[in-house]
């Protein structure tokens, strides 16, 4: 896949973290959060996303479209609901032969047979949601690696002879073994 195509409403329904957010919170907030997952699946995965929402929910004087962390967010308008983007979009894409780079992610069994019927594959909200978190799982085990490894061999103290470590310690800790009083060996921090 190199472009996912979210119907916005109809994943912020259908996933219930985003749900409770519109119920508790506000349609915004729920919107945020669905565009930044979004965003950082796109960022692992390298894949284009655009989500589309419906105009009728969104603030008056608000654009049309507009980019969002890297993820491109249209508005249907009051001519042209979410649904009819999308439907614009692909009978596009299957115009220029593309259809095979993109995939509709919704819940809505109509569009899902619409475009289908114009060769573009689908996913309901679970695989969309499913795919997110196994993005997000390996950005986390990335980080988390990355993490471990940094404490280990990375880190400035693990590569400086014992002796001189004991003397810097001493020194920071304000100990009479400053850099000029000898350690054991003779040995003087210089």
């Amino acid at each position: 896949m190199s472009r996912l195509v979210v119907d916005g409403y109809n994943i912020l329904h259908a996933w219930p973290d985003l749900a409770r957010a519109m119920r508790t919170e506000s349609l915004e907030e729920a919107r945020r959060r669905l565009v930044t997952r979004l965003a950082e699946y796109r960022a692992i995965t390298g894949n284009e996303v655009l989500v589309v929402f419906d105009a009728r929910r969104r603030v008056v004087g608000s654009v049309d479209r507009e980019i969002v962390e890297g993820v491109e967010v249209r508005y249907g308008n009051a001519h042209e609901s979410a649904d009819h983007v999308i439907e614009r979009l692909m009978y596009e894409a299957s115009r220029r032969g593309t259809v095979l780079e993109m995939i509709l992610a919704t819940d809505d069994h109509l569009q899902r047979d619409l475009v289908r019927g114009m060769g573009v594959p689908t996913m309901g909200s679970r695989a969309l949601q499913a795919e997110v978190e196994r993005a997000e799982g390996e950005r986390s085990g990335e980080i988390r690696r990355r993490d471990e490894k940094g404490t280990v061999s990375d880190r400035l103290e693990s590569r400086i002879d014992p002796e001189v470590r004991r003397q810097l310690e001493a020194i920071r800790r304000g100990d009479a073994g400053g850099p000029n009083t000898p350690a054991p060996g003779g040995r003087r921090l210089t």
